[in-house]
């Protein structure tokens, strides 16, 4: 909290302690706004009051050079859903508990895994279909591993779609095992 914003080179501490009481008696605000995006964000509780401190600082700031502090709770409210698009605009982070990870060493392992056969691969990726399949035909042609940056560069689609996609081929094709 002791960075101010960027384009502001001084904001005096009477500000943020404003900003700071605000948005604390004010935080049904901030859930009303950043809820949709909660999961979507990487953010707990306090990395949320911390933003929305930020924004109710900007939002202070606009308000006093526009002289319109009656427009504060509306300035904020964009400025507080901006700040939570653009932190809702990374990957959704998928949670699995260790206990669920698949295990593929053990710890006695003398003899490397085997490598499955192409007719089996082939069979896998029949029942997947679609693009699914030449997505994942793709990567498994590839020589080195591929990030989820180069597929969708290369499929021309959103890193996030890649995500969602790998994602959803995985589980159809655990359940088909």
């Amino acid at each position: 909290m002791n960075a101010p914003i960027a384009d502001q080179p001084y904001i005096d501490q009477d500000i943020w302690a404003i900003a700071m009481e605000w948005v604390g008696s004010h935080m049904r605000i901030v859930h009303w706004v950043a809820d949709p995006y909660l999961p979507y964000m990487t953010a707990d509780e306090d990395d949320l009051f911390q933003e929305a401190v930020m924004a109710a600082v900007e939002a202070l700031v606009v308000a006093r050079k526009k002289n319109s502090p009656q427009q504060l709770t509306s300035f904020f409210r964009v400025i507080l859903k901006t700040r939570c698009l653009k932190m809702a605009a990374g990957i959704r982070l998928v949670h699995f508990p260790n206990d669920s990870l698949p295990c593929t060493v053990s710890q006695k392992e003398e003899e490397p895994l085997s490598e499955r056969h192409p007719a089996e691969i082939e069979k896998a990726l029949q029942r997947v279909g679609g693009r699914k399949q030449e997505i994942c035909t793709w990567i498994l042609h590839q020589s080195r591993p591929v990030s989820t940056l180069e597929i969708a560069r290369h499929f021309n689609v959103s890193q996030r779609q890649v995500c969602r996609l790998l994602r959803h081929t995985l589980l159809q094709l655990t359940k088909a095992a």
